[in-house]
């Protein structure tokens, strides 16, 4: 199967989630990223996901009922959490983007959110990202797709990550370089990043100086 219905009109939406350990990134994914009524499915071998606002996230371990399930739920226009959890390789993390990339289509009623946890472990450096995840990132937005990417250092990530991300929530940073590199990255200054406190982010969305500032809130509904 192949992605269907190409179309440029859609917007690009891609957003990079970055911060140290405890700098609240899956929490900010959580409460910042896709809603209750989206479809979803997420790249998730630690489980970090067993609800996602208020719905149970359906967890799979082989390929074929995750491919099988998210093929169902794109039939419809039904909201879904879909969580695949397999050993954290490169080849299989490559595989789950494959059954991912057959079920876009740039003319659905809802865009398909991809979450993908700890993306460094399963890339390949900092360079231009080759393969499905790299199509995705670049290809894939006319065909409905929304990816967010999750990581703990920016130094680690590849440029096409970055580069095709429009939106970058930036936590607190787990060194200088990291915070060099996001700086250059969103037009943020260095000490401003450097000054993040646990829980606090900026958000940046397209454009020079567009950014606002926030505190992630570990209260329900906070």
């Amino acid at each position: 199967m192949q992605p269907i219905n190409a179309n440029n009109s859609l917007d690009a939406l891609h957003t990079l989630y970055v911060a140290g350990t405890g700098g609240g990134k899956t929490t900010a994914v959580k409460k910042l990223g896709p809603k209750a009524t989206d479809q979803v499915v997420f790249w998730d071998p630690h489980q970090d996901y067993e609800e996602f606002r208020g719905r149970k996230v359906r967890r799979y371990t082989s390929f074929k009922r995750f491919f099988q399930a998210l093929h169902a739920g794109r039939k419809t226009k039904q909201g879904f959490k879909i969580a695949l959890t397999v050993e954290e390789t490169r080849e299989n993390f490559l595989k789950f983007c494959d059954i991912v990339k057959t079920q876009g289509d740039g003319k659905h009623s809802k865009r398909l959110h991809v979450v993908i946890e700890e993306l460094p472990q399963v890339t390949e450096g900092i360079g231009k990202e080759k393969g499905v995840y790299g199509w995705l990132m670049t290809v894939g937005r006319k065909f409905g797709f929304i990816v967010h990417s999750i990581g703990q250092r920016t130094t680690e990530m590849s440029k096409t990550t970055l580069s095709q991300s429009p939106i970058k929530w930036i936590g607190i940073q787990n060194s200088r370089a990291d915070a060099k590199r996001m700086a250059d990255e969103a037009d943020i200054t260095i000490e401003d990043i450097l000054a993040l406190q646990p829980l606090q982010y900026f958000l940046k969305k397209p454009g020079i100086g567009n950014y606002s500032r926030g505190k992630i809130s570990l209260t329900r509904g906070g």
